[in-house]
Parts: structure tokens; C-alpha cells; sequence
């Protein structure tokens, strides 16, 4: 495959850098520290356009997977999510004056699954067609490794660029992410680049649209809820279903964690919002350096045993900031030291997490050839579908998770740095460290029976190669 297609292919995944650093770094801060509503109403507001992605996710992947057009079954769909992805963004952000918490809630509910279903319509699709344009082994990898790049990048390209330009201290906000009328503009930046980069990688990415795989054949056409039926069909499969679950809790911890970003940096280590700026950067090391250290673990290791590496040292190295204070080790460091410790200790998580979304994905386009043998049928949608759920889960349980934590531990709305109390920050590093790092551990013994490794997807593909020639 040329260069220029991988490239084109992976610029579309800035779009979901782009909503997921916007929902986990700015959104929930945005509406629970600076227009007040409570954390457990923005949890569930988020844990409600969860629930809607439940259904819009499936019907998406069902209907690409049988829609035939000249543009092909997927570039249709992702043409209709990234066109008003820009404008929704920008309304998520620009709540009307003199709202109430109710009121509020509603804005955010409303806008927050706009976003939602319109990524969704771009997403599913897109996952989709990486799948289809690449059969090897290991190459899918490679392409994986494009997409995560762009994602990754684009996310840190926002939080680098929100932080220090649109968000910088002033005479009336010491702390720049309080004042409200930032936000807008944020929300318009973060908004264009991520409609331009997803239309790009359509338009990059029409010349494969004539050796993608014809639809497939469609019985039962005409009942749009059937998707969202339909996949719960792939649990079935014993390998997608362990697969699907250790998703599921990664990224709801994942999700918790990111919730809580802004909070740990500006209340538990007393950076500033440059500093939370040169802190939110550390992903540069996992977005350089995690596609390449997982292909070497993936071919040394093969896949599984290379997801559970990544899975135990990004967790050490993930929430050691947190045992840190806990520990009373950052205390006497000057800010500056404890900006490079949290700085090196995030970086090098996210060389392992960052290989951990990467080898997920792999894994997951190995288990729809497993179905295809099974079934005779490519389903692509349906099970990207299925993941698509799993992975917004980090940003709709994730900060359900967060909001109640936040709720329980009696985290103070508005607080400046220095006016929380002591107890709450040792419950928060608790809430926020050691009890993520253990579950997020402990999730490595769902993906452990794993079936499929190289030989066993070698022995697939030549099983499905089989079967055409003999229905040929």
C-alpha cells in the first residue's frame, strides 16, 4: 500500500483526537468547575450519550456493511458524520447566558450526543475500511500504527495549543481554564481541525474504494434497529468477547483518568495552566516511540502476551505520580522537578498505552477473520461497531466514574490551588491513583485465553482462502 493512503487514512483519525481531548480534558471541567453543575449530573449526562451510542454505533456498522454507491459503502457514511462535526463541537461549548444546572445538563446532554452520533457516522465506517484494505498479519499493525499516530497527535496537538493559547492566566483568572469565555473559541479551533482532517482522509482515500469487498447480502433490510441486535452476536465469539471486555475496563479507566487530568495537575501538584500545557505533551513519547515498540514486542511476543506488557508497566508507570504524592516523595520537590518527574513517569506510560490501543485494534481485525470463516460472511462494521462502544465507554462510564468520585471525596467546585483541603486530596490521589492502577492490572487476566495468535490467524486465512475456492 503507498505511503500517501496510510497517511491520508490516518489523518482522519485527528477527528477523534479532537472529541476525545476536547470530552476528557475540557468538557467536564468546563461545565462542573466553571458553570457549576454538579459532577454527578455531568457524569450522567455522559453516561446517557453513552447509552445512545449503544445504538447508534451497531446501526452505523450495519448499515455501512450492506450499503452499496458508487463512493462505496463506507466513504458515504463518514462524509455525512464529518461534515457538522465542526459546528456541534462549537455549540457543546456555547451554552446561552443564564442557564440553570437543569437547563445546563440538557445543553450538554443534547450537544454531547450531536458529537457523539456524528463521530459515530465518520468512526465506525473508518475503522472499518483499515480492516478491509489490509489482510496481513502484521501489516495491519503498521496501518494501526498511522491511525493511532494521528489520533494521539492531534488530541495532543489541542490540549498543547487549548492550554497555552486559549487559556492562559490573567488579572481576573489566576487560572485561565475558570474563565468561560475561552471556551468558544477553543471549541471553534478544535472544531475546524477536526472536520478538515476527517474530510481529508475521505477524499484521501477514494482510490481504494474499487478493491474494497462488495456488500453483503442484506435479508433483512429495511429494520434499522437490527444492528443495534444484531451485535450482540459478536460476543458470541470467544475471542472478540475477551477481547471486547478487557477493552471495556481499560478504557473506562482511561476515561476516569482523563476526566480527572486537569484536576490532578492543578490541584494535587500546583501547576499552572503552562505547566498543564507541558505535562499534557508527554504523550509526544508514546505517539514517537509506541508504534515502533509495539511492532517489535508484537513480532517477539505476538499479540496478546505483547497487550499484557503494555497493560502492566503503562499502569506503573501511569499512576506512579500519584503513589508519589501519596507517598510525600513530590512534597519537597520544586515544581519544576515535579513537572519533569510527572512528565517522564506520563511519557512513558503512554509508550505502552499508546501500543496497547494499537495492538487492541490489531487483534480485533484478526478476530473478524475468524467470523468471516465462521460465517462467510466480512462484518467489518458490526464489529468495529461493537469496539467503538468499548472505547467511548472511557469517556461516558469514565466520567460517570469520575463525577460520582469527585461528588463522594467532596471535591469543592471553583477551588483555587492551595484552598482544598488536605483529606480531599489524599482521598482524590487514593480515588485517582491506586485504585485505577489495580483494576487496570487486574484486567490483563480477562484477555489472558486469548486464542489467536500468528499461526492460528495463518491457519484462518488459508481456511478462508479454502472456501472461496471451493464455492468459486
Amino acid at each position: 500500500m503507498r505511503t500517501s493512503i496510510k497517511l491520508g487514512y490516518g489523518i482522519g483519525q485527528i477527528g477523534t483526537g479532537v472529541k476525545n481531548t476536547a470530552f476528557s480534558i475540557f468538557l467536564f471541567f468546563y461545565y462542573n468547575q466553571v458553570l457549576g453543575v454538579p459532577g454527578s449530573l455531568a457524569g450522567a449526562a455522559s453516561l446517557l450519550a453513552l447509552i445512545i451510542d449503544a445504538i447508534t454505533d451497531p446501526m452505523v456498522g450495519q448499515l455501512s456493511d450492506r450499503f452499496k454507491s458508487r463512493w462505496g459503502r463506507r466513504h458515504p457514511f463518514m462524509l455525512i458524520g464529518a461534515t457538522p462535526f465542526g459546528l456541534a463541537i462549537y455549540l457543546l461549548f456555547a451554552p446561552p447566558a443564564g442557564l440553570d444546572e437543569y437547563q445546563l445538563f440538557a445543553w450538554l446532554l443534547g450537544f454531547a450526543i450531536t458529537v457523539r452520533v456524528l463521530l459515530t457516522f465518520f468512526f465506525v465506517p473508518h475503522l472499518s475500511l483499515g480492516a478491509e484494505i489490509v489482510r496481513d498479519y502484521h501489516e495491519r499493525t503498521t496501518l494501526i500504527g498511522y491511525r493511532t499516530f494521528f489520533q494521539m497527535g492531534g488530541g495532543l496537538f489541542v490540549s498543547m495549543v487549548g492550554l497555552v493559547v486559549f487559556f492562559p492566566p490573567s488579572e481576573a483568572y489566576s487560572n485561565g481554564m475558570l474563565n468561560a469565555a475561552s471556551y468558544p473559541g477553543f471549541a471553534i479551533f478544535a472544531g475546524t481541525l477536526g472536520t478538515v482532517a476527517m474530510l481529508w482522509s475521505i477524499f484521501a482515500t477514494r482510490s481504494t474504494i474499487p478493491q474494497l469487498s462488495d456488500p453483503i447480502p442484506d435479508p433483512d433490510a429495511g429494520h434499522p434497529l437490527l444492528g443495534f441486535i444484531t451485535v450482540f452476536q459478536t460476543l458470541r465469539l470467544f475471542a472478540f468477547r475477551k477481547l471486547f471486555l478487557t477493552m471495556l475496563v481499560f478504557t473506562t479507566i482511561v476515561g476516569v483518568t482523563q476526566t480527572l487530568i486537569i484536576y490532578t495537575g492543578t490541584y494535587l501538584f500546583g501547576f499552572s495552566p503552562e505547566q498543564l500545557a507541558i505535562a499534557a505533551a508527554s504523550p509526544i513519547l508514546g505517539v514517537l516511540f509506541g508504534p515502533a515498540a509495539v511492532k517489535r514486542l508484537s513480532r517477539t511476543y505476538d499479540k496478546k502476551k505483547s497487550m499484557m506488557i503494555c497493560l502492566f508497566w503503562g499502569s506503573i508507570f501511569g499512576f506512579s505520580t500519584q503513589i508519589a504524592f501519596l507517598a510525600g516523595i513530590l512534597e519537597p520537590m520544586s515544581v519544576d522537578n515535579r513537572l519533569i518527574f510527572v512528565f517522564t513517569m506520563n511519557g512513558l506510560s503512554q509508550i505502552f498505552f499508546i501500543g496497547l490501543y494499537i495492538v487492541m485494534d490489531s487483534m480485533l481485525s484478526d478476530t473478524i477473520d475468524q467470523h468471516e470463516l465462521n460465517t462467510g460472511r466480512r462484518e467489518e462494521g458490526l464489529y468495529f461497531a461493537a469496539s467503538s462502544f468499548a472505547q467511548k465507554a472511557s469517556f461516558g462510564l469514565g466520567a460517570l466514574v469520575a463525577g460520582v468520585g469527585l461528588d463522594v471525596i467532596k471535591f469543592p467546585k471553583g477551588a483555587a490551588v492551595g484552598d482544598v483541603p488536605m483529606e480531599v486530596l489524599t482521598n482524590f490521589a487514593i480515588f485517582a491513583g491506586p485504585l485505577m492502577m489495580i483494576a487496570l492490572i487486574a484486567s490483563a487476566l480477562i484477555i489472558r485465553p486469548y486464542p489467536i495468535d500468528q499461526a492460528e490467524h495463518a491457519r484462518i486465512l488459508r481456511a478462508i482462502h479454502d472456501m472461496k475456492v471451493e464455492g468459486a
